[in-house]
């Protein structure tokens, strides 16, 4: 019945691949001809995005109709197969740790951590859950899980207690928890190194901070492997340590060490290696990229060898070049047929962000789940659109809180819940999101679901304004000739507000956004004083200068790596 009911759920949604069954000793015949067959298909759309013939949900929704059926023969790496799934595409939590609960009863090791990692989840609200967890952790790690070793070592320097008087289950010791890492980084654990060069380098009770050790750890952690060591050593290498009192200048800049570092990792087949050295000569390094020239033609290379590796920021990318095009040469035209090297396809900009979300990056997740909100390329799909959007917002995606708030607002895709709408939004807005700070304004300001305060929707939209936002500004305008206090307009205040989106209307040359500016101060002064304006002039030289200039209608923009600022259209 458990399996059935999974069923409907993953055969909804285009859920996240992430096996190896190099982690899986004595996987069956079966188990591996599924995967094999559907790695198959993916490195036809990775080898040749925009030209494969491969519907890449086909294949991973026939992939996962036969998992489900070797599940139901009770194959253990199966059912575990169905809940790591189930896990990243959203299904219940507690068939999916049904599902973990029976692989791990049947010895399947990565079930016993990836199950640990859903009850810890629980937290302070469910002791016994926690306890569960940690003994789980605690048998994974003895079997030799990587994954299990490096979170009992967290929970060493964390130190775990229970009960009023503090029972303790994990005792706090960083000299454990660095034990636990050494253990790994010997077994060749990457990611075990890297603990061990962060551990170094911020120093605790019990280990001293060791700026030399960390650099041996971290360069350690990259011929292990480890993308993010591999990147942070390289970017040391490009730009240099900065020199300052507080820490050594371990590394000196030097360009032609890092392209060698990342070459030879690449030829190892790493496929990080090729994403970063695509990020170089997309960019550029030094000043006008005088010590390595921007190319944009050979960066593009690197990012398909790194997709071809199963990179998923190397997919994303892939995926944005293909929703938005790219041209050769920036300083050309860019209708030029001789100067685009990918045309715009949002169908195979879709598949490529599938694949990456398959390999669990939340910021894919965003960007599928806006493709199935606004159905392009795709059918529209609220539901769909909800799972995607409620993943990327729970790794942390301010953008896709701002939509799922959204979504619960309007009862699209879930039903209509206004408290979780204002939950979302307030998350988003604490990260500093402006259309989320507007949106928050606008509940507080109508009151809708909560007590109506137009000072607290004032100080939500002054947050998006600071940020340069012209419609935060434009808001800010509306209440104070209304009044935060009913029958109290502040004219003087709500003509700066408006003379600051003027600024950025005018600036921007959109001749909608200047009408729309200019007729908002021309009602303003009509009903000003001379007073009025003289007072209006010296608030607008007072208010802080926006941050940056976005435009007025303040545009969602796609989920990005790295900072990159990617539009979604």
């Amino acid at each position: 019945m458990l399996l059935t009911a999974l069923k409907l759920k993953l055969a909804a949604l285009v859920a996240v691949a992430g096996i190896d069954t190099a982690d899986m000793p004595g996987a069956s015949k079966e188990f591996t001809e599924i995967l094999t067959s559907l790695e198959a298909d993916q490195k036809k759309v990775q080898s040749s995005p925009g030209t494969s013939d491969v519907d890449v949900n086909k294949s991973f929704n026939d992939a996962v109709a036969k998992i489900r059926e070797l599940a139901q023969k009770e194959d253990k790496d199966a059912i575990y197969a169905l809940a790591h799934w189930g896990v990243l595409s959203g299904a219940n939590i507690n068939e999916v740790a049904a599902l973990f609960r029976k692989a791990a009863d049947k010895g399947q090791i990565l079930a016993k951590s990836e199950l640990a990692q859903v009850l810890m989840q629980a937290g302070a609200q469910n002791p016994e859950a926690v306890k569960e967890a940690i003994k789980l952790i605690m048998e994974a790690e003895k079997a030799d899980n990587k994954v299990a070793r490096r979170m009992l070592a967290q929970l060493h320097l964390q130190g775990v207690t229970e009960g009023e008087k503090g029972t303790v289950v994990v005792e706090k010791s960083a000299a454990k928890a660095k034990e636990l890492l050494e253990k790994g980084s010997k077994a060749g654990d990457g990611e075990a190194s890297l603990g061990l060069a962060q551990l170094y380098s911020a120093g605790v009770d019990g280990v001293t901070a060791d700026p030399q050790k960390s650099l041996g750890n971290l360069i350690l952690a990259g011929t292990q492997g480890s993308a993010v060591a591999l990147s942070t050593y390289g970017a040391r290498l490009l730009n240099g340590d900065p020199d300052t009192k507080e820490s050594p200048k371990l590394v000196k800049k030097d360009v032609a060490a890092a392209l060698k570092l990342f070459n030879e990792s690449a030829e190892k087949g790493l496929a990080a290696a090729n994403r970063i050295l695509g990020q170089i000569y997309e960019n550029g390094v030094g000043t006008d990229g005088a010590d390595v020239k921007q190319d944009v033609t050979k960066a593009f290379e690197y990012y398909t060898k790194a997709a071809n590796g199963k990179d998923p920021q190397a997919l994303f990318r892939l995926g944005n070049a293909f929703e938005s095009g790219i041209i050769k040469d920036p300083k050309g035209k860019r209708d030029d047929k001789d100067n685009i090297l990918i045309q715009p396809n949002p169908k195979s900009a879709l598949d490529l962000y599938r694949l990456a979300a398959q390999n669990n990056l939340a910021e894919a997740f965003y960007n599928v789940g806006v493709y199935y909100e606004t159905g392009t390329v795709v059918d529209k799909d609220p539901a769909k659109a909800f799972a995607f959007l409620m993943k990327a917002s729970t790794a942390g995606i301010a953008q896709a809180m701002n939509r799922l708030a959204g979504l619960y607002a309007n009862g699209t895709g879930v039903t209509q819940d206004v408290v979780a709408a204002k939950g979302w939004y307030e998350r988003a807005a604490e990260m500093n999101y402006a259309p989320a700070q507007i949106a928050l304004g606008i509940i507080y300001e109508q009151g809708a679901g909560v007590r109506q305060s137009r000072s607290v929707a004032a100080g939500h939209y002054t947050d998006a304004a600071q940020q340069g936002v012209a419609l935060a500004m434009l808001r800010l305008a509306n209440l104070y000739a209304v009044g935060t206090v009913p029958g109290t307009p502040e004219f003087p205040r709500a003509w700066a507000y408006a003379k600051q989106a003027d600024e950025l209307a005018v600036k921007s040359g959109n001749k909608a956004d200047i009408d729309v500016t200019a007729n908002v101060l021309k009602q303003l002064e009509a009903k000003m004083s001379d007073a009025d304006k003289s007072e209006a002039k010296k608030i607008f030289e007072k208010l802080p200068k926006p941050q940056g200039a976005a435009a007025a209608a303040a545009p969602e923009p796609a989920a990005t790596k790295g900072g990159d600022a990617k539009k979604k259209k």
